[in-house]
């Protein structure tokens, strides 16, 4: 899908709908397959505002010039090549499968990574999530709904962390936070530690490279391990290639919020 459509998507969700941000962002996503051919005096006629305002709403959605936005708008299932790409992955297998053997598939998932969970490190999580004042949860598309999920279940406990789903707002938080600070990244590859889809096919990232804060890792990919920034990780498993995170993550979450409440409990007697 992309980046600049995750972030008109939140513009969705976040801005008031009478609102000018909302307009434009809606007008966009209803023209998305054709979006990268307009000019900006269409998009500003289809949008009903001036080139100044479109131009004032490419730069809040990150992009330097109508240039770099026109080369983030083409749409394509499948764009940047991905082999977890929603569409490529889960859509084809289902079809090229059945929807039983997807199923199957999750159902195998889910006991592989309960039964291969490693304990100590679940552990370690909560007792950081309990002792740190300050904690955050990020992720990209399904991993940031994994983060909010996380978000209200620990709120159920009077645990109360942040996420955004602003993906700018998650590099500004990351960058700042010091060392009173535990953040939780949701990344079933590992890669939203390194790179996002940004102006180019990729960007690399910059912000866990300046953050001070403890990062733990939630993950699939073993390697993510021995990245710098990473102080340790929680690893969940798959049973083959079929990406099927943004399900495991709810068993996952729930775990953690349990096991949280438990260790709080503990501490109280």
């Amino acid at each position: 899908m992309g980046m600049l459509f995750n972030r008109l998507l939140i513009i969705l969700n976040e801005e008031a709908q009478d609102s000018t941000y909302y307009h434009i962002a809606l007008v966009m996503l209803n023209h998305m397959e054709e979006l990268d051919e307009l000019s900006i005096n269409k998009l500003a006629e289809l949008c009903a505002v001036s080139k100044s305002t479109i131009s004032k709403f490419i730069r809040f959605l990150g992009y330097e010039d109508f240039a770099d936005f026109r080369y983030a708008a083409v749409f394509q299932d499948n764009k940047y090549g991905y082999s977890f790409n929603y569409v490529n992955d889960v859509m084809n297998y289902i079809k090229n499968n059945s929807m039983d053997s997807f199923v199957l598939a999750v159902q195998q998932d889910i006991a592989a990574t309960y039964m291969n969970l490693d304990w100590d490190a679940v552990d370690r999580l909560v007792q950081d999530i309990a002792h740190y004042k300050k904690v955050a949860a990020f992720g990209l598309l399904f991993s940031e709904t994994a983060a909010l999920d996380l978000q209200i279940k620990l709120a159920y406990n009077k645990k109360f962390i942040v996420t955004n789903l602003n993906d700018q707002k998650q590099d500004s938080f990351i960058e700042a936070a010091g060392e009173d600070t535990l953040i939780i990244v949701f990344s079933d590859s590992g890669e939203f530690l390194n790179k996002y889809q940004n102006i180019a096919d990729f960007s690399y990232k910059q912000a866990f490279m300046k953050t001070k804060a403890r990062v733990a890792l939630i993950t699939s990919n073993p390697g993510a391990a021995s990245h710098p920034c990473v102080s340790y990780c929680l690893l969940y498993q798959k049973t083959r290639k079929l990406h099927t995170h943004r399900i495991v993550y709810g068993i996952l979450t729930d775990i953690i919020a349990y096991k949280y409440r438990e260790y709080v409990g503990k501490q109280k007697n």
